[in-house]
């Protein structure tokens, strides 16, 4: 993959970050502009590229995107290094240097995706090149609080022995093609893939707070000063209550655990909601999206919703 020029054409493969360990990473639209910035999506914990195929489609005519797994994620090789949202941004960085891709970015996350985005916008910022992101769209996206919400062990004793994706819709109301959607199953399904989602979801909470204690949300000026910012909020409630009837009637969870979670889930959305509006506070520049009637993944089940926040930003540049 030596000579590829990964800003013109379409391309995709294994790039070595160092011996015994690639990634992969696709690039996809039209040749880039110098100064212009590139899309870069970071998809939530234990979660693959293959959940983003329909939102870069929609991008591929006109807007220059990058895709790559994270170690361990699909063709991408497995490492020793911790799991850790700061060691997933340190990855990032380097694959971009090894890329030879340079700012200016755009990122699109989701989900754990904001925890590992803000980890690879404060190590920017400590290197002085903060202004490197100029933009950013989080999709339902977590931020340092939102472990106040998941994971929840009650939760896990209801869902036990459930299909998620049947259980809340997804397999339904996704837009993801027949073939593409077993793409995603069959990642899902893998051997290394459950390896490494288990290893993400060890660090999962203590990253969570190590990024609340570098109190990016309270700085003044913002950390992305006025940088467009959008905020897409989806209703996991309407996810979780699918689950919790789900679990019910499969007979899961004691009365006391079905008990805890149906008084979590009186109070998730609003506190949803305050979390997601506190994310706001990363720029002046700002807006904020209610995407109604979805769930979690809004990308999968409301793409053209990314697309046009994608565009915002771009535009606002």
């Amino acid at each position: 993959m030596a000579n590829i020029d990964w800003e013109r054409g379409e391309s995709a493969g294994l790039v070595p970050l160092q011996p015994g360990h690639r990634l992969f990473v696709s690039v996809y639209g039209p040749d880039r502009v110098p100064g212009t910035p590139i899309v870069i999506f970071i998809p939530g914990v234990a979660c693959s590229i293959t959940e983003w195929v329909v939102v870069r489609r929609l991008l591929q005519p006109a807007i220059r995107t990058l895709l790559y797994e994270r170690s361990g994620m699909g063709p991408s090789d497995e490492s020793p290094e911790p799991t850790t949202a700061s060691s997933m941004a340190l990855e990032l960085d380097t694959l971009l240097r090894t890329l030879g891709i340079a700012p200016p970015y755009v990122i699109v996350c989701h989900s754990y995706g904001g925890i590992i985005s803000r980890e690879f916008i404060e190590l920017r910022e400590r290197d002085k090149r903060v202004e490197d992101v100029v933009g950013m769209v989080l999709v339902d996206a977590n931020q340092e609080e939102s472990t106040a919400l998941w994971p929840d062990s009650n939760l896990e004793a209801l869902g036990q022995g459930l299909d998620w994706y049947t259980v809340v819709g997804l397999s339904k109301a996704r837009v993801l093609t027949d073939t593409e959607w077993r793409a995603f199953l069959d990642e899902q399904a893998s051997e290394k893939h459950q390896r490494t989602a288990k290893r993400e979801m060890e660090h999962y909470v203590d990253s969570c707070a190590a990024l609340g204690a570098k109190h990016q949300l309270d700085r003044d000026p913002p950390l992305l000063n006025r940088s467009p910012v959008s905020v897409l909020k989806g209703h996991p409630e309407l996810d979780l209550r699918k689950a919790f009837e789900a679990g019910v009637l499969a007979g899961n969870g004691t009365p006391e655990q079905r008990r805890h979670f149906s008084e979590k889930l009186a109070a998730y959305p609003a506190t949803h909601r305050k979390f997601q509006r506190e994310i706001l506070g990363l720029s002046r520049n700002h807006r904020f999206v209610d995407v109604e009637g979805h769930g979690h993944f809004i990308h999968m089940t409301a793409p053209d919703a990314v697309v046009e926040e994608v565009k915002w930003v771009l535009q606002s540049v």
